[in-house]
């Protein structure tokens, strides 16, 4: 059973080899002012650690973009258009399958954009995150011409960049379960998924640059899942081989 003393027992062999071990956190769904957000914001605050929090551009209001302009350290990636599923009968949800007519998905990306650019201003990075992590190759080619520099879904990256000038950053750690309880996923689950990237990075199994990174859904959090994000922020934070990165660095957007 993994536990924090395995956590912390991995982030001393980091140590012990001279490397950090680096994190960042991304928050998907947001849309406007609630209670959720004002928890996610003020936990933020609490940790003192930079959050990604990922906004779809046709649901966000302005309130939202005050309550986030109002933080350091708060930053704003693209979560797609509309959060709408346009997979075919069968298929898993997905906003940008590859059915879908050029012209129409190029439309709502460069709309989108543009949405957060006006509310968000120089906190809104021109990343792309795809709703339920999934989206077309055929676009992800595309996003580069749209402006974009980053993509970010969930599992370890295969490659720095998904297509020339498109940087890919995922992450690793979701702390819902979404199969089944749509509740939190279980303290074993959510180390041994965090334990998983960092050992397979420290081994270089996977990419060993990409930061270890937590996906948080504050819209379906219960308290055991603030509880979780907390202890891991504060268990870590400390550690003198550990690194809470931002968004901006990330991207290479500073």
């Amino acid at each position: 059973m993994t536990d924090w003393v395995d956590i912390i027992e991995e982030l001393d062999a980091w140590r012990a080899m001279d490397r950090m071990a680096t994190f960042w956190w991304r928050d998907d769904d947001c849309v406007n002012e609630d209670p959720a957000i004002d928890s996610l914001l003020a936990l933020r605050r609490r940790l003192k650690v930079p959050i990604a929090v990922s906004a779809v551009p046709a649901l966000t209001d302005s309130m939202f973009a005050d309550m986030v302009l109002a933080q350091s350290d708060v930053w704003v990636l693209q979560h797609g258009y509309a959060h709408y599923d346009h997979a075919s009968a069968g298929d898993k949800k997905c906003e940008f399958p590859g059915n879908r007519a050029k012209q129409v998905v190029c439309e709502e990306l460069d709309a989108g954009a543009q949405l957060l650019g006006d509310l968000f201003g120089a906190r809104s990075l021109p990343v792309l995150v795809p709703p339920w992590n999934r989206i077309h190759a055929n676009w992800i080619r595309e996003l580069p011409r749209l402006g974009y520099r980053g993509l970010s879904l969930f599992e370890p990256r295969s490659a720095a960049y998904a297509t020339p000038g498109l940087r890919v950053v995922n992450t690793h750690v979701d702390i819902i379960d979404w199969r089944r309880s749509r509740g939190y996923v279980g303290l074993e689950s959510a180390l041994g998924q965090a334990l998983s990237h960092l050992q397979k990075r420290r081994h270089y199994d996977v990419d060993a640059d990409e930061p270890t990174g937590l996906l948080t859904h504050h819209l379906a959090h219960d308290a055991h899942c603030w509880a979780f994000v907390e202890e891991l922020v504060e268990r870590t934070v400390s550690h003198p081989a550990v690194r809470w990165l931002n968004a901006a660095y990330l991207f290479a957007c500073e």
